[in-house]
């Protein structure tokens, strides 16, 4: 029955039931109260008969005497008939008066409950930047709305990050995609081996390019996402392991990579993405360099991680878009083994962390990335 209820019947008739429960218990004891003092003060003594002129022994009380008694019981028990139905009424009225008041101060409560409902059937996936943004003394109600804008900033940022995703897939996927069917299409028509044996080539890199380019998508949706999970990371040693792989695999003519990480640095974040920033870094440091170059990695204990090199000359003006999808910088064009989302990655990966990067030209050529993230 209760449960078919609003909320704001359910407290009232709750705040109600409670004050008429100890109403009852309060005017109950009240009555037992007065009964026995009134008893005690209406019994005659022995002072009260003998000024009446008859013996002080109940049994030979005169009847002067006895219908004082009887007069004195019935106004006695008049009394209190009478305060117990005061105080039945009384009750009767303040319980009317509380249950009014319960109804009107649960109504001004659920009032904010109603602004907060209203506000959030109002916001959809088309307008994810507003806020319920309720007003109000900082309480749960308060942290109730806080907490929904929360989730729907975080809601928002998902959202932009889905259609990001599929805005930069379907632009960067239909040149490969065009290149692969005209690649075919040529191929097809001819029976020379040796030209087929080109157009495989050339479908494998393009196959190549467009795995790479999904990849970079996707670890920078992830990266922008924060990751699945965060987790004290050795961040010393994953800038060694990373430097490691990267020399292993760079040519006996290309850039020398150093590193300069001896000081311990731990943070806190996703192993995965961090290892891909570094990653991302170094990579990028050695693929845009000049032959015979070197990358410096530098890493301080308060998670400030600095990767240089000696790559072809950065304008002043070009160095903040070297962070956007795609954009390789006027002097890097000509490189072509990466999808172009290296630095993209790197600060969505960073800024997920609670950190930043940023980037600046070297005089003699070549361009300094600075990472800071927290440091626990």
């Amino acid at each position: 029955m209760l449960s078919r209820l609003t909320l704001r019947w359910r407290f009232t008739l709750l705040h109600t039931g409670v004050f008429l429960v100890a109403g009852a218990l309060v005017v109950t004891m009240v009555y037992l109260q007065n009964r026995i003092v009134i008893a005690r003060v209406t019994t005659l003594d022995a002072a009260d008969l003998r000024g009446v002129g008859g013996p002080t022994s109940p049994a030979a009380a005169t009847p002067s005497a006895t219908r004082l008694l009887d007069a004195i019981s019935i106004r006695r028990n008049d009394a209190i008939g009478t305060i117990l139905t005061q105080w039945i009424v009384a009750l009767a009225v303040m319980t009317l008066i509380v249950g009014v008041l319960a109804w009107w101060f649960t109504g001004r409560v659920l009032n904010r409950v109603h602004v907060i409902t209203s506000q959030a059937r109002r916001i959809s996936t088309d307008n994810l930047h507003e806020r319920i943004a309720v007003d109000g003394p900082a309480d749960e109600l308060k942290e109730l709305s806080d907490t929904l804008d929360d989730l729907l900033s975080r809601l928002g940022d998902a959202f932009s990050t889905q259609a990001r995703f599929i805005a930069n897939a379907s632009h960067e996927l239909r040149t490969p995609l065009a290149v692969a069917r005209t690649t075919l299409q040529v191929g097809l028509a001819t029976t020379d081996p040796e030209r087929v044996r080109r157009v495989r080539d050339e479908l494998l890199r393009n196959n190549d390019r467009c795995i790479a380019l999904i990849n970079g998508l996707l670890t920078l949706a992830r990266g922008e996402q924060g990751g699945r999970g965060h987790e004290p990371v050795s961040l010393d040693g994953v800038v060694t392991d990373v430097v490691r792989e990267v020399s292993g695999a760079c040519p006996a003519d290309g850039p020398k990579v150093l590193v300069d990480a001896a000081e311990p640095c731990t943070v806190e974040g996703d192993p995965v993405l961090l290892a891909q920033l570094v990653r991302n870094l170094v990579d990028n440091a050695v693929r845009y360099n000049v032959p015979g170059g070197e990358v410096l990695v530098r890493l301080r204990s308060g998670g400030h991680l600095t990767v240089s090199n000696t790559g072809p000359v950065v304008g002043e003006r070009d160095t903040e878009r070297l962070f956007e999808p795609f954009h390789r910088g006027a002097g890097r064009t000509a490189h072509t083994g990466g999808a172009g989302l290296g630095l993209s990655i790197v600060r969505a990966v960073a800024v997920s962390h609670g950190g930043r990067a940023g980037a600046r030209p070297l005089s003699g050529g070549g361009l300094e990335v600075d990472v800071h993230l927290p440091a626990t």
